[in-house]
């Protein structure tokens, strides 16, 4: 590793001194009206032959500007500014030789009156297909209204969840997901509990890629989804207020059960000179109800049927979560910033599942059964620290950024679970009490550069290091009341887990012509871990290096097609809930234990896209795994105990072919269409019985959009999910439809959005799994129909700054966590 490293620095410190980049030609002048100049105006720099934007710049306070460009050929600029007509200037003539132009000065012209009343707002579509990923503008839907993150990114193109809020891309598993750039460190439980109260209100895009570069962690064979979450790009104090609740209805027997729950966010940020600093807060509350029912039978060595069990659960939960993120850059001169960030998240929660378990003869006669109830208490704290700074060497994009992160997850769960055993005459024995203290601590710490060096020819090389350390500490506690007070249980544990990852990358990149472009790329990864289980003294360790080669290659048929073929190796490590062998009980015949001895599972991603007209994208996609991280079942039929572990037990194989499509039938009326067709494949070994599982499935997501009237729109959107195969679970389909209005108020300072989800109950979760001994039968329903209205109201001032993108350095670890930021 220290080869590796040692290569990437001399690449780096070679790249400072490289001068193959082309001479720069500046453009300066100033934006005035009148006499007085104008701040914060928009200068762009446009070439003539197609009308493409070169360069953006902002006028100082002095009405100043400076556009320096390495591109050659005839270009226009054009100033814009609130409240004022467009201005062009030019054209200007530049060449392969340094040229200094002064442009003098561009007089602005107010708008005229009759224009007052018409607000300029920049209306985003609902999905947009960049070269690289697919966005998904949160606002630009009206049923995002009172949503969470989580059904947000159920109904996004390609994405799927399934009913342990696992997350799916066109498919395949492990996603990584991310927020602002920083990866997420929690099982999919938690992270699913994480997202699931997670306001759509603090959300401002979804980017969805599924062929992520080099510069980016290994991590996840399926891709990244990034949620990022709102930041104003506006000069001065501006921001919003968002104040929404929602109604959930479920339905049992004759009752209908009225779960509410709040949605509220404020968003802020304060800009002017060399200052900026942001935030926003998100307090809300959830009160929610699901019914899980899980069917099971047990079978003898020579198959004949041994016994049946029957599990009903009703999870009755609330909680309380919070939210805040508070950041500041600081521009010291043209070349410097840094800036600094802090997150929190709290939760607390009170589920109290009860649970209701019948175990039968062959016959179908009652044999005995059991009758649970637990109640929780949960805590979970979340906190993040990221320093950044970057140093732009010149204009021509020549940079260097670095980033030191600190996060720390403290959550802790209290449990008493009682248990009353009941015979076939279903009469209740005296109950079984178990408590449990789970205490869990990560702490990460994470440092990465990041250097990127244009070059002529339109060529640009990219190179970066990053080192990651974990230490996971995490504990149950478990005792039994005996009648004669609380008895330590066997089953109590105390694992300690460490985790270092040290990576180094580089990328290059070329446009060869018009018509040709491409992009190679290498990342290694170093990983050494060990663990520790302190109470039967048993460990661990591991150490292993991996390569993980990119390539991109573009090609433009005509201006209406474009050709892209891809490759990337990809890994997914388990996460650290997966590796913690803890005991967590649903009942006590139910439960779910951990595998310290899980393996990374490895994958080979290939890629062909067509991109027709810059609208319509069509994407043929095949992958195959090694060691797939899979949750199974086993289970005793002589004690009728069923458990759900991790394991490497398979290979996996996806192909697909995918197609994104926008339509606009009229002025007033537009549809959005991402269809994926695809076969998953999974084989392996369950004990000595072979595992042969394929499926070919097909998912749709449909959003219309309505221009009912000026600053009035609808919304009608669902989804359609085929029958699949998704690890080793057989799923039945999933459908859902949803309904939303928007309405702007108050001059287009306030939105009115109102949005009925699921109105019609359709959205259920049924699935099987059948392999070896194993025969279960899953089922689960909850409060999807939903009723839910949300007000924002905008304040501040309209002039627009540019803003600094930026993403942290611990998107994988936050993501293995389960948890996000």
């Amino acid at each position: 590793m220290k080869k590796i490293y040692g290569a990437i620095l001399m690449l780096l410190t070679g790249a400072f001194s490289l001068n193959a980049q082309a001479q720069n030609n500046t453009i300066k002048g100033g934006v005035n009206v009148g006499v007085k100049p104008v701040e914060a105006a928009t200068v762009s720099l446009i070439a003539t032959k197609d009308s493409a934007v070169v360069k953006v710049e902002v006028t100082d306070k002095n009405g100043r500007f400076e556009i320096a460009s390495a591109k050659q050929g005839v270009f226009l600029l054009l100033v814009s500014a609130v409240g004022f007509e467009k201005q062009y200037k030019g054209p200007f003539q530049l060449g392969n030789t340094k040229t200094d132009i002064d442009a003098g000065t561009i007089t602005l012209q107010a708008a005229p009156k009759d224009l007052k009343a018409v607000v300029v707002t920049a209306k985003k579509p609902l999905i947009e297909q960049k070269i690289d990923k697919l966005v998904v503008n949160v606002d630009a839907a009206p049923t995002n209204a009172g949503a969470t993150a989580m059904e947000v990114l159920e109904k996004s193109p390609g994405i799927s969840v399934d009913n342990d809020g696992n997350i799916s891309l066109k498919g395949k598993g492990g996603v990584i997901v991310m927020m602002d750039g920083k990866p997420t460190y929690l099982s999919a439980a938690d992270l699913a509990n994480l997202l699931k109260n997670t306001a759509a209100s603090s959300i401002d895009q979804i980017e969805i890629m599924t062929q992520p570069s080099s510069k980016y962690d290994a991590a996840g064979n399926a891709g990244i989804i990034n949620i990022k979450t709102k930041k104003s790009l506006k000069s001065g104090l501006n921001g919003s207020i968002t104040v929404g609740g929602s109604l959930g209805f479920f339905s049992k027997g004759d009752a209908v059960y009225v779960n509410p729950r709040s949605q509220n966010s404020l968003n802020f940020n304060y800009r002017k000179n060399k200052i900026n600093i942001f935030g926003n807060y998100n307090p809300n509350f959830n009160k929610g109800r699901n019914e899980l029912n899980i069917k099971r039978n047990f079978y003898n060595t020579d198959g004949s049927l041994n016994s049946g069990a029957d599990l009903t659960t009703s999870f009755r939960g609330r909680n309380n979560n919070h939210s805040v993120k508070l950041g500041a850059d600081y521009f010291i001169d043209k070349k410097n910033v840094v800036g600094m960030v802090f997150t929190g998240f709290g939760f607390f929660g009170r589920p109290d599942p009860s649970t209701i378990t019948n175990i039968y003869n062959p016959d179908g006669s009652l044999q005995s059964g059991l009758y649970s109830t637990a109640a929780n208490n949960m805590k979970f704290r979340n906190y993040t620290a990221n320093v950044n700074y970057k140093h732009s060497f010149d204009s021509t994009g020549k940079e260097l950024s670095v980033d030191l992160d600190y996060v720390k997850y403290d959550n802790v769960s209290d449990m008493l679970l009682t248990t009353y055993p009941r015979d076939y005459n279903d009469k209740l024995g005296d109950p079984v009490l178990l408590k449990g203290h789970l205490p869990s601590n990560i702490n990460i710490y994470s440092a990465k550069a990041d250097y990127t060096h244009p070059l002529k020819g339109d060529a640009k090389i990219e190179a970066g290091i990053k080192s990651t350390l974990v230490k996971n500490d995490n504990m149950v506690d478990y005792s039994r009341e005996t009648g004669g007070g609380w008895m330590p249980d066997a089953r109590s544990n105390h694992f300690l887990y460490e985790e270092n990852i040290n990576a180094a990358y580089v990328n290059l990149g070329k446009k060869f012509n018009e018509k040709w472009s491409g992009q190679v790329g290498l990342r290694a990864e170093n990983t050494n871990t060990k663990g520790r289980q302190v109470i039967n003294d048993s460990s661990f360790t591991r150490h292993y290096t991996n390569l993980f080669p990119t390539a991109f290659v573009s090609y433009a048929v005509d201006k209406n097609n474009q050709l892209t073929l891809s490759y990337s190796r990809r890994v997914n490590r388990p996460n650290y809930e997966n590796l913690n062998p803890f005991t967590f009980f649903l009942d006590s015949l139910t439960y779910k234990k951990g595998n310290p001895y899980l393996l990374p599972q490895f994958t080979h991603n290939v890629e062909l896209s067509h991109n027709l007209k810059g609208k319509y994208i069509f994407t043929v996609n095949y992958s195959r795994t090694t060691d797939v991280i899979s949750e199974i079942i086993r289970q005793n039929p002589d004690e009728k105990t069923i458990f759900a572990t991790t394991e490497n037990i398979s290979t996996f194989r996806n192909m697909g072919l995918s197609v994104t499509a926008p339509f606009k039938w009229s002025a007033w009326f537009n549809t959005n269409v991402f269809a994926n067709f695809y076969n998953n494949h999974y084989k392996g070994m369950y004990n000595a019985d072979p595992i042969d599982l394929a499926y070919t499935a097909y998912m749709v997501n449909i959003t219309n959009s309505f221009t009912i009237a000026k600053g009035f729109s609808a919304e009608l959107s669902g989804f359609y999910r085929s029958k699949s195969v998704d690890q080793l679970l057989v799923i039945d389909p999933m459908y859902q439809m949803s309904i939303g209005l928007q309405k702007s108020l108050l001059k287009d300072k306030a939105t009115l959005r109102l949005n009925f989800r699921d109105p019609f109950g359709w959205q259920k979760f049924a699935g099987v799994s059948r392999y070896g001994d194993v025969d279960v039968t899953i089922r689960n329903r909850w409060d999807t129909r939903q009723v839910s209205a949300s007000l924002t109201y905008r304040f501040g001032k309209n002039t627009i700054a540019p803003s600094r993108k930026r993403s942290t350095g611990v998107s994988d670890e936050i993501n293995r966590a389960g948890q996000t930021n």
